[in-house]
Order: C-alpha cells, then sequence, then structure tokens
C-alpha cells in the first residue's frame, strides 16, 4: 500500500459510514437550442460535489478560479467551487462556457443533451430540479461502499501494518472490494498525538483515479480512530 497520495483531487464525503453525492437537485440543458457563443448559468451546492455530463468526452475542463475543483471522467465533470465563477469545457465538438453560481443546496447533477438524443437516464426531466433516483455510476460506487461497510473487514478485521499519514495520523488498511472499474478500499486512521487533529478529502482522494472518498469523522480526538472509505477506477495497490 502506498500512503503518499498525489497533491489535489475532488472528493465526495459524509457523516455516518459512507453516502454518496446522490444528486438531488437534476437539470437536463438542451445544447441544440443553447448557442455555443452564449455562456450557460447554472446554481450549483456550495458545499458538495456537482457533475456536469456532456454527451461526448471531455478532452479538458479548467477555471480561472482557484477555489475550484474539478475531475474528469470520460463524459463528465465533477466540479466543487465555493465562489461563483467560470467554468471551461472542451470536448470533441464544442467549446462550452458555464457560469457557476454556488447556492445552498445539495450536490447537483446537471445533464446535457444534443436535440432529440436519447436519454440514457429514464426519468429525468429537462428542466426540473425534483429528486431523482441516483445515477448508475453513483448507485454503483454507493453499493459497493455499502458492501465493503457490512462486510468482515468493518466489523473488525485485522488491519495491515500502520504508515504514517500526516503529523499525528497513522494509516492502516481494514480491506478492500471490487465492482470493476470500481476498487474501494477501507482505511483505519488513527490519531496518536496529544491533540485532536483535522481530517481532510484530500488527505486519501489526490491521486486522479480516486473518484469518491467517505469519512466517518473530520476531526479525531487524541488516541482515537475513525474509519475512511475511498473508491478508485483502478485496483488498490500493496
Amino acid at each position: 500500500m502506498n500512503p503518499d497520495f498525489p497533491a489535489r483531487a475532488l472528493a465526495f464525503a459524509a457523516p455516518a459510514f459512507f453516502i454518496f453525492a446522490v444528486a438531488a437537485a437534476a437539470l437536463t440543458i438542451d445544447l441544440g437550442k443553447t448557442p455555443e457563443s452564449q455562456p450557460i448559468s447554472l446554481e450549483v451546492s456550495d458545499t458538495d460535489a456537482n457533475r456536469i455530463e456532456l454527451p461526448e468526452t471531455i478532452i479538458n475542463a479548467f477555471s480561472s478560479s482557484e477555489s475550484m475543483d474539478v475531475k474528469i471522467i470520460g463524459n463528465s465533470a465533477l466540479v466543487k467551487t465555493e465562489d461563483p465563477a467560470e467554468l471551461i469545457i472542451l470536448t470533441e465538438k464544442r467549446r462550452l462556457s458555464l457560469l457557476l453560481v454556488p447556492e445552498e443546496i445539495p450536490s447537483r447533477t446537471v445533464i446535457m443533451r444534443d436535440g432529440d438524443a436519447p436519454s440514457d437516464h429514464p426519468g429525468e426531466k429537462a428542466g426540473g430540479n425534483d429528486a431523482m433516483e441516483p445515477l448508475p455510476y453513483e448507485r454503483a460506487i454507493t453499493d459497493l461502499v455499502i458492501s465493503l461497510a457490512s462486510g468482515p473487514a468493518a466489523a473488525g478485521g485485522i488491519p495491515e501494518k500502520e504508515v504514517k499519514l500526516a503529523d499525528s495520523l497513522f494509516l492502516a488498511r481494514l480491506g478492500e472490494a471490487a465492482s470493476p472499474p470500481l476498487f474501494a478500499s477501507l482505511y483505519l486512521v488513527r490519531n496518536g498525538g496529544a491533540r485532536s487533529a483535522a481530517l481532510g478529502e484530500s488527505m486519501f482522494s489526490a491521486d486522479p483515479r480516486t473518484v469518491a472518498v467517505g469519512m466517518e469523522r473530520d476531526e479525531l480526538p487524541p488516541g482515537e480512530s475513525t474509519r475512511v472509505f475511498v473508491v478508485t477506477k483502478k485496483e488498490p495497490g500493496r
């Protein structure tokens, strides 16, 4: 296992064992009716990651805002920002300018379609903001983590050898589960110091292949431990 994760990423986290940030407010946009030169204004969550899905593969996505985190997965961009900012998305067919306006709302999924192209998500409503079922990708992640959380490793498995995570924090892997191409690892994090230590998603999710992180706690008192779930699109290294 290699605990030295790279430096930057987007992650999903929730209290309790793990809840994937399901899109509670979904919106479908018809790109055939939107001029490419016209920026698209979108309200997004200011606390959770938001998913923007396009009809084709995303080549790049970037913003001048330092507060924005962007992760590209195929034809989706996972975006988190605390401040209003412009996001530029480049695909094989188009260049989109999105004006993101963070609001106190749940994680949002924005599905962009080419005209009358058939939807891959039955039940979605154009222009709607009602609750919808998790997308298949999101459900796969949630099911995988729930499976790991309810397995023998989570119930008291023997952890691997501890390694130092940061400062007074130590990390040991309890177990793993797979549902290719997704792989989930369960870690036990212990605070070996004399003061409380803060836990952040970036400690575990900076690998560009990481798609989700779930933490039971974001602060760990001295001598206490907590579990962390990490989902990647690769087999966890040993």
